[in-house]
């Protein structure tokens, strides 16, 4: 069976030279990608989190929300991404719950501190991992593992973190290559948030092809639209609201 290694594992051999992932004038290679992973499992075992720790991450869609979103789990960690609509009292419900070691920040975090639990602002864990050694990725990583923990909104109760192995999200993978038919060619577009699963269904599946992945921080219909005529993008994924929005605009402003 396949972990979430596999697929970053290929589009090295394959796609090394490639854009991964643009987010405007920022682009970043496959071969530049695995080596951020790598740097990533050094700064995770600098900061002394261990194989198997929940590693949160709360922000907007990024390049380097991607790196952490593929690199935590190639490391052996459990990435556990945070809701950005929530309110304070209910994400730090979500990091005790998970007992979190560590959560990178885009801004402030808007709850109490987590009696164990380090908590880095994105420029900080940015120049961390800038500085980190290179780590062999894989430590800890088998199918049955736990790769990610994404919690529900709780609107029937408290939040609960659903646990997906990397089989599990290996197993999600595969089917998306199959009902997407998705290429090598395609230049995907990250459009909704990376904390759901509308934003990050295609993430380990283009990774898997060397598909360039295009990262939008924010859905806006109009720079969306912009974005897909400018950058040739040939597929993304958006909820009915987001689709409606985009109709309205492109009737309005046909690009």
């Amino acid at each position: 069976m396949f972990t979430t290694l596999d697929p970053l594992n290929r589009a090295l051999r394959v796609a090394s030279a490639k854009d991964a992932a643009v987010l405007g004038q920022q682009s970043m290679t496959f071969g530049d990608f695995g080596t951020r992973c790598r740097k990533i499992a050094g700064a995770l075992s600098g900061l002394g989190v261990d194989l198997g720790d929940r590693v949160a991450v709360l922000g907007p869609n990024s390049v380097k929300y991607l790196e952490l979103y593929v690199g935590a789990p190639c490391a052996g960690r459990v990435v556990m991404p945070l809701n950005t609509r929530l309110a304070g009292p209910e994400l730090e419900y979500q990091l005790r719950d998970a007992e979190a070691a560590l959560v990178v920040t885009e801004g402030p975090l808007p709850c109490g501190e987590v009696a164990g639990m380090q908590v880095l602002s994105m420029k900080e864990w940015d120049a961390l991992v800038d500085a980190s050694p290179e780590e062999e990725l894989g430590r800890g990583v088998v199918p049955e593992a736990l790769a990610g923990l994404f919690y529900t909104g709780g609107t029937t109760g408290a939040s609960k973190g659903v646990m997906l192995s990397h089989r599990n999200l290996l197993a999600n993978t595969q089917n998306m290559l199959i009902a997407a038919a998705l290429s090598p060619d395609d230049r995907y577009l990250i459009a909704a948030p990376l904390f759901h699963a509308a934003g990050s269904i295609a993430v380990l599946p283009c990774l898997w092809l060397g598909a360039t992945q295009l990262v939008l921080p924010a859905f806006d219909p109009g720079n969306m639209l912009d974005i897909i005529a400018s950058e040739s993008v040939t597929v993304t994924l958006g909820v009915p609201t987001m689709v409606a929005a985009l109709n309205d605009e492109q009737a309005r402003q046909p690009r």
